[in-house]
């Protein structure tokens, strides 16, 4: 089905795989370079530019948007002002769910009541309580999302051709479920350089967004994965109203990165999620999960420690939910990783896709060759000190269990360390953030890729530009590589997220230039090709 397609420039690392159903991969680009470790190999500032080629589907539309000095917008909600900055209208803040606060804390999230008031959309709305892994919050009236729209000079919408709709793509961001939110991740650059729509939100969060109970659990409701029902009402926001904004609701992408990719392998293993995207893109994801008998345990042990231990379940559940917000992000120990509560998620997301028991749409998933380098950099060299060989299998311990669903178990530990042995990398950090990359993130990632190219069309990616800035962590006494986190610099400005002292952004090459440059290759290399190629949902053959 796939032939070799002209190759790009050689002197940019870039390079994309189709995944076929016996597991094999036809490389669509030049140079194939095989390495250790069980990555799928692509490379630098080629992300964003991707998701455009992917995208490149026009329907007939015509936009409502009034493009004047001021952006508005009539949805169901009301009439939106907005804003216009540097070629992008921007309309921030806009409710998508009732806020899930007193009655409607660990409830479903309710569509917010149509209305005709006048909607204030010029700023961001309140992040979703968490602690100081994030940005600090407190305040759970937080289901808020922002809608960017490219822009033409004369102040309208920048169409991509005549009377067409533009291609709408979903922003779910990372954080271990316990952090983040949708105001970090500005896509301006993709945006005008994509000329497509971006949607960022928040959603629930830690002890807020992931939490089973049996007081709660017997409630007639969906449970535990509160934050993935926060995503999926997201979704049905955007096809209700993502026309007015001139986007096309039949063409949207779902694409997230870490914990945003974990939670998109549970829509695809969701029927709850059915329809609410025609493709998703998974940066850096893995399919964990626990077990709703494991999350019920983790919520009794929260509720001894805030004082809802006894009474009727009734009266458990109003003690909870009266429970101070600051009281719960403090004392919770939330999982990485979503809860197989047997409705939203039936079943964990690795079974689903083997078992072709998921929404059968395009994928496009992948790793960073040194993803295990950030984490390997927070677990040792900025928790006490460099890993000690002495210390080099309890720290494949931890990592085994880092991630729920998604590791290895302790009886591996042995065959590791005979395949990832120190004596083969400079220091023992190295050694374990390479079997964090391998065990953790690539490893999955290329497995669920050959469940799911069983059913579906399957893209592979691995990023390697080992001089990406990082701007989340201080140095360390190895460097970063190619880490977790360092490819969304090419699709966003991550400045809201720079930490003062890192590496970071300020005096380094801007990744926007390469994005550029990259730019012109990807379009070069999607005309090449016919469009069925690329669109087809169906099984590889």
């Amino acid at each position: 089905m796939l032939r070799n397609l002209r190759p790009l420039d050689p002197g940019v690392i870039v390079r994309l795989y189709s995944v076929f159903p016996n597991g094999g991969e036809v490389e669509v680009n030049n140079e194939l370079n095989g390495s250790p470790g069980c990555g799928v190999r692509s490379g630098r500032g080629w992300l964003g530019l991707l998701m455009v080629y992917i995208l490149d589907v026009q329907v007939p539309c015509c936009s409502v948007v009034a493009f004047a000095a001021t952006p508005t917008v009539a949805i169901e909600q009301g009439t939106l002002t907005g804003v216009e900055a540097g070629g992008v209208m921007k309309f921030l803040g806009i409710p998508y769910a009732m806020p899930p606060i007193g009655g409607l804390r660990w409830r479903p999230p309710q569509p917010v009541t149509p209305g005709r008031q006048d909607i204030d959309a010029t700023q961001f709305g309140d992040n979703c309580p968490q602690g100081p892994f994030g940005k600090p919050s407190s305040s759970e009236d937080c289901l808020f999302l922002n809608v960017y729209i490219p822009q033409r000079m004369d102040g309208g919408p920048r169409l991509r051709q005549q009377e067409s709709r533009f291609p709408v793509m979903v922003w779910v961001y990372g954080g271990r479920f316990i952090a983040g939110e949708g105001a970090a991740y500005d896509p301006a650059p993709l945006v005008k350089q994509g000329n497509v729509i971006v949607v960022t939100f928040n959603y629930r969060l830690g002890a807020l967004g992931l939490f089973a109970h049996p007081a709660l659990d017997s409630e007639d409701h969906l449970i535990a994965n509160y934050a993935l029902m926060d995503q999926q009402l997201a979704l049905k926001w955007v096809r209700r109203n993502i026309a007015a904004f001139g986007g096309d609701p039949e063409n949207v992408t779902m694409f997230g990165e870490s914990a945003g990719g974990m939670a998109i392998y549970a829509h695809l293993a969701s029927s709850l999620a059915s329809g609410l995207f025609r493709q998703v893109i998974i940066q850096s994801g893995a399919p964990v999960h626990i077990s709703l008998q494991e999350a019920e345990a983790s919520g009794l042990e929260l509720a001894g420690k805030v004082g809802c231990s006894d009474g009727v379940p009734a009266q458990i559940a109003a003690c909870l939910r009266d429970v101070p917000v600051s009281r719960l992000v403090e004392n919770q120990s939330t999982p990485s990783a979503v809860v197989v509560d047997g409705q939203l998620l039936p079943q964990p997301p690795a079974v689903a896709l083997a078992n072709g028991q998921f929404n059968r749409v395009a994928v496009l998933n992948g790793t960073n060759q040194d993803e295990g380098r950030l984490m390997a950099a927070f677990f040792f060299d900025l928790s006490g000190g460099p890993l000690q060989p002495g210390g080099y299998q309890s720290a494949l311990e931890l990592i085994g269990s880092f991630l729920p669903g998604s590791g290895y178990p302790a009886t591996d530990i042995p065959a590791i360390m005979e395949e990832y042995p120190l004596v083969n990398y400079p220091s023992p950090d190295l050694a374990a953030a390479t079997v964090i990359t391998d065990g953790t993130l690539a490893c999955p990632a290329l497995q669920m890729d050959k469940y799911l190219a069983r059913f579906a069309e399957v893209w592979a990616y691995e990023f390697r530009d080992e001089n990406a800035p990082v701007f989340v962590a201080p140095p360390v006494s190895f460097p970063y590589g190619a880490a977790h986190f360092s490819e969304l610099q090419y699709l966003f400005n991550m400045s809201a997220l720079e930490l003062p002292g890192s590496l970071g952004l300020a005096g380094s090459a801007t990744p926007f230039d390469t994005h550029d440059r990259l730019l012109d290759e990807i379009r070069a290399f999607r005309r090449s090709q016919q469009r069925h190629e690329y669109t087809s949902l169906g099984a590889l053959q």
